[in-house]
């Protein structure tokens, strides 16, 4: 079975991020969404590490809570083949370009700890995938001769071919297992015809398939924008 190859000379290929300590304003909302938040999100930060094991721990790079920084990402973002950003997400309907996923943010590093649409732009990506597993991520404004406007647009314009984001506010239990099964599955075959979307989609389908996980909501809110090889 062929594996997938690392972005580099360094082996590097899963960059992950998760649960980010947020010291910014905001508008909370429940505990337990990845959306406009600075509430905690354990869930997520268990995703990458899980991630990080299916993908193989030598050949990638976790960073959780403070040091899940805005500035770390910037920089690290370009050398890796999988990029994943487990987060809280906002989206902005006027101005697409900024929306924007929240990361921690250390004085002095010159960094808010606001990713905006409009800064992903500038990643120089060689990743084969980048997942934004937060609220809201695959949505933005419409803009004739150009489609939608916003976060996983200015990933496909940094040289990502792929990315996996969510159209509206999503569970971050369900987000969890949602993202370790769709890794499963695409590690067992990542160079198949169809890998992310096949995988995606067993993703889906094993959560629809529990009693408690069949409505929508659930199962239904992270699509594959891209390639789907």
């Amino acid at each position: 079975m062929k594996k997938l190859t690392p972005a580099g000379a360094d082996g590097q290929l899963f960059l992950g991020f998760g649960d980010p300590r947020l010291d910014i304003l905001s508008r909370d909302l429940p505990a337990g969404e990845r959306g406009t938040s600075t509430a905690p999100i354990p869930e997520a930060a268990r995703e990458v590490e899980t991630i990080a094991r299916i993908v193989g721990p030598r050949s990638s790079a976790v960073f959780i809570g403070a040091d899940a920084l805005e500035s770390r990402a910037k920089a690290e973002a370009p050398r890796f083949r999988i990029v994943h950003l487990a987060t809280h997400g906002v989206l902005d309907d006027a101005n697409p370009m900024y929306s924007r996923l929240l990361l921690s943010r250390r004085n002095g590093d010159g960094e808010d700890g606001v990713l905006e649409a409009r800064e992903m732009l500038d990643f120089h990506l060689r990743a084969d995938l980048v997942v934004l597993s937060a609220c809201d991520t695959a949505r933005g404004g419409v803009h004739a001769g150009e489609g939608l406007i916003g976060m996983s647009w200015a990933l496909f314009a940094a040289g990502s071919p792929s990315v996996i984001a969510s159209q509206w506010r999503v569970g971050s239990a369900r987000t969890e297992t949602l993202m370790t099964t769709f890794y499963r599955r695409w590690m067992k075959e990542p160079h198949a015809p169809f890998s992310k979307a096949r995988a995606l989609r067993a993703a889906r389908l094993a959560l629809l398939h529990d009693p408690d996980y069949r409505h929508p909501y659930y199962w239904s809110p992270f699509v594959l924008i891209g390639s789907a090889d």
